[in-house]
């Protein structure tokens, strides 16, 4: 009997063992079939870096590991180097790779490259199908820094059998439920792609990513098979829409700007998150404008008809604005000194009503910390800290302390460089301005080392690496500098490609480049191109992208354009002294049909004068560096004594010349009619209303180097031009006209700019009698000798009185520009004026001029560039003012 039962008990184990052993077979057997099903052989990466061994270490570490964990193996890099080169043509021959995966079974190969540039990696990888060797399968993955290679190659292990068993791959990937939300906004929170492996735990991190939109109430996921892999649904309900959204309680800040800060919108889907990220984003607005007190309350309701409502009750508390701001344990630096630095101030009541003064930003003063430490270690306090600024509520206002430890002052010592030198050591020592730097700063010394970065990839050297080893001397007090450069290997530029531009032509954006398919790499060439197309106009961003390729010493090269509306009309009004009040308008498409070319008409009027212009320019004559201009035009001008119509067109070319110079050839024809003449009016502008046809050509030399066009810091502008009309091109006016100008612009400490500009001009007549009397010269006004009125100095007519103008003219002008409020972009001027005009009968008189001083407003104004100048007559003569305001202000809106 015991016998029996112990059999029966054993024969239950056995069963219960095989039953076991057979369901945990059905739970793991289609793992094991999808890892087993074909086999794929893993080379070891190529390692293209500055720092290739130790770069092979951690890339050979990480894709043993992620192979093996997919139950595939790689090939020991000590193996693998016997069996192809990585010192030839990569990837290896299909031939070769063939030949590998037949010699150990393997189904597929896969090889790759680490691309390692600056502090960016990237992993280009390949899979050989030995059926179909000729026909591989690539796949790219970058990211921002070394530690992400971990990251990188599980991806590409995953893509690269996700090609290599596509029968166990998801096959398509469908939202369903969705009524109000895009379905692109769903699918691009799912990481998971059609063609990926088919991954439960990746799809439940996907389901949990699309719930945390906040769109939905409930996420569910459901997954079929079908002949081509997985079907993934994902099933949504979405939440409610918002009805009304009330705001009660805002009194100090307008309703309106408290609604716009909430962000949370009528018909929009209500979201939890949102509202309770509302609630801050209200509370930071306040918080902006000094009401640091003010409590915000979100609530959520629900009407009869399931919509929601939104809620927020707004406690507004008192305005508090920063009183003091106090510094701890500066010794080296005043107070003063270091408030220079930061951006926090505190209250002050004659500008703080136009500008953010006295309000407390918290995100800008930690930005304050920051520079306070950056300000030490630019002044040799290498060691120097500054902790969290303190902040205290005392008597209705804030108190701000910044805690400083300053450390020691560290001297530069020795500098030298070492390394991979491209140039004499002492031509390159030569170039770094940290050694002309009695104390050690950083950032000159960051600045130095981009120099020499540079220096080297505009030679070709595109992985060149510097690095700086330091040796302290405690004893003197000083640091000693070294630059250790690796250059690495000459790098090529493979092909340049051009994406994001759907409107411009390629050629239009390949014409402005400066890197060549089959050139040297240049990084100089590269930001040159970017200035270029930035200045084009046509994009509202411009990236030029040097990217690794497969082969160690090839780079292609990126252009990644963003396109914006180039077509625009506006109008506008404008006052000035000479015009009065000035009214325009423009239609204009700056990039006709994407061929760059540009097309514009204009008008103006004013109290004196109605200007129309019509207008066609090319910049790049079929790709070349010429550029032509077709204009037609009619302008009519009241002088003092007459009124000038004139109807006419010209055409001008256009062409680089030498360095930054450009040369423009003209040519103009006009009609003009001179009307409303007195008869007592002079007899020279009685003779000028027999002159009707200008034909005239010109040619100009000009150099512009100015920053920006309206109150430049630097550069300068200098023009050359000759005007010739008559003879044998025909016409009624018959003259020459010669005019020179060159001005400059000088930075200068606290911002200032010193400026100093000179201009000259003569009119020749080439017959007796046909020089017109508009063509002849007039100063006065904001352009040229400010303190007299528009085209006051002139030389009069003996017998009439009336004003002539002058065949001779030369003005200068020297100044100082200065900041007035940086925020705003006004600057204060303080200027002296001179120059005059000369009668055909006089001779140039440099000692006897017109003179003015005076002070002046330059302001980029929300309306277009304002410029206010007062002018004091410095040797008033008979008939002259003293002194004269001058003002101007235009622009588009």
């Amino acid at each position: 009997m015991l016998s029996t039962q112990h059999n029966r008990s054993a024969y239950t184990a056995l069963v219960f063992v095989l039953c076991t052993l057979f369901l945990s077979c059905l739970a793991i057997a289609p793992q094991t079939a999808l890892a087993l099903e074909h086999s794929t052989l893993f080379l070891p990466f190529k390692i293209n870096s500055p720092d290739a061994a130790n770069t092979a270490l951690m890339a050979d570490k990480v894709l043993a590991q992620e192979a093996a964990a997919q139950g595939m193996k790689m090939v020991p890099r000590a193996q693998a180097e016997k069996l192809v080169s990585y010192n030839g043509t990569w990837p290896p021959a299909a031939a070769t790779l063939t030949r590998l995966a037949e010699t150990s079974g393997a189904d597929y190969v896969v090889v790759g490259s680490v691309n390692k540039l600056g502090s960016r990696v990237s992993v280009d990888c390949s899979i050989i199908d030995v059926l179909t060797p000729l026909a591989p399968y690539s796949a790219f993955r970058e990211a921002n820094a070394i530690e992400e290679l971990p990251r990188l190659t599980r991806d590409m292990v995953g893509t690269m059998l996700a090609y290599s068993n596509r029968s166990a791959t998801v096959a398509s990937i469908v939202p369903e439920g969705n009524v109000r939300i895009d379905s692109g906004a769903i699918l691009q929170k799912i990481s998971t792609k059609p063609g990926d492996l088919y991954d439960p735990s990746t799809l439940r991190q996907d389901l949990k990513s699309v719930f945390a939109l906040g769109y939905f109430d409930n996420v569910e996921i459901d997954a079929s098979d079908t002949e081509t892999g997985k079907k993934i649904i994902f099933r949504v309900q979405e939440k409610p829409l918002v009805s009304k959204v009330v705001i009660t309680g805002a009194e100090a800040i307008k309703e309106e700007d408290v609604r716009d800060a909430a962000g949370i919108t009528v018909n929009s889907i209500l979201n939890p998150f949102k509202v309770n990220e509302a609630v801050q984003k209200i509370k930071s607005l306040y918080k902006s404008k000094g009401y640091y007190n003010t409590g915000v309350d979100g609530r959520i309701s629900t009407n009869s008809d399931g919509k929601a409502e939104v809620h927020f009750d707004v406690t507004e508390g008192d305005k508090i604005t920063i009183e003091e701001i106090a510094f701890v344990g500066n010794k080296s630096f005043s107070a003063g000194d270091l408030e220079d630095v930061i951006q926090t101030s505190t209250h002050r009541w004659w500008i703080s009503w136009l500008t953010d003064a006295g309000v407390l930003k918290m995100d800008i003063l930690r930005q304050d910390a920051e520079r306070i430490a950056n300000f030490y270690q630019n002044e040799g306090f290498i060691e120097a800290k500054v902790a969290e600024p303190q902040v205290a509520v005392k008597e209705g206002g804030l108190y701000i302390t910044f805690p400083i430890a300053e450390g020691t002052r560290y001297k530069v010592g020795t500098v030298d460089i070492d390394g991979d030198l491209i140039r004499d050591k002492e031509e390159i020592l030569s170039e770094l301005k940290i050694k002309e730097e009695e104390y050690l700063n950083r950032q000159v010394l960051r600045n130095d080392i981009t120099r020499v970065t540079d220096m080297y990839a505009e030679k070709g050297y595109a992985f060149a690496d510097v690095s700086t080893r330091i040796n302290k001397d405690e004893e003197n007090k000083s640091i000693d500098l070294m630059l250790y450069v690796k250059k690495g290997s000459l790098a090529y530029i493979n092909r340049v490609e051009i994406t994001g531009n759907t409107r411009t032509h390629d050629n239009v954006i390949r014409r402005d480049l400066r890197v060549k398919e089959g050139g040297v790499f240049d990084s100089k060439a590269i930001r040159t191109s970017t200035q270029k197309l930035n200045r084009l106009g046509f994009f509202e961003q411009v990236t030029v992208t040097p990217k690794p390729t497969m082969v160690e010493n090839q780079m292609d090269v990126v252009v990644n354009v963003k396109e914006k509306s180039t077509g625009q009309f506006s109008i506008g009004a404008g006052y000035s002294s000479s015009e009065n009040m000035l009214f325009m308008g423009e239609i204009s498409e700056d990039n006709i049909l994407g061929t760059g070319n540009r097309l514009s008409l204009a008008a103006s009027t004013s109290a004196k004068s109605t200007k129309y212009n019509l207008t066609f320019t090319n910049p790049r004559i079929m790709d070349s560096q010429v550029s032509g201009n077709v204009n037609l035009f009619n302008w009519e001008h009241e002088y003092d004594d007459f009124t000038k119509d004139s109807t006419g067109g010209s055409f001008r070319l256009g062409h680089p010349l030498y360095e930054r110079w450009r040369i423009y050839y003209g040519y103009t024809l006009a009609n003009t009619d001179i009307t409303d003449i007195d008869s007592t009016v002079s007899e020279y502008i009685k003779r000028s209303a027999n002159i009707h046809w200008e034909s005239k050509v010109d040619l100009s030399f000009v150099r512009d180097t100015r920053d920006k066009l309206f109150s430049p810091t630097k550069g300068s502008r200098n023009s050359f031009s000759v005007e010739y009309a008559g003879g044998p091109i025909g016409g009624d006016a018959q003259f020459t006209k010669v005019e020179a100008s060159s001005s400059w612009f000088f930075p200068m400490l606290w911002g200032t700019v010193f400026h100093v500009k000179g201009a000259a001009g003569q009119a020749f007549e080439n017959e007796t009698g046909k020089l017109p009397v508009y063509e002849n010269f007039f100063l006065g006004g904001m352009n040229s000798i400010r303190g007299f009125e528009s085209a006051s100095i002139s030389p009069r007519d003996p017998a009439t009185g009336d004003k002539i103008g002058g065949d001779k003219m030369w003005y200068g002008t020297v100044s100082i520009i200065f900041p007035l409020i940086k925020d705003m972009g006004m600057d204060g001027e303080i200027f002296h004026d001179f120059g005059n005009v000369y009668d055909v009968d006089e001779d140039w008189d440099f000692g006897s001029f017109k003179k003015t001083a005076g002070v002046g407003i330059l302001w980029t104004s929300p309306l277009g560039p304002l410029r206010l100048a007062w002018g004091f007559n410095l040797d008033q003569q008979d008939g002259e003012d003293s002194s004269n305001w001058d003002f101007s202000m235009g622009g588009t809106f």
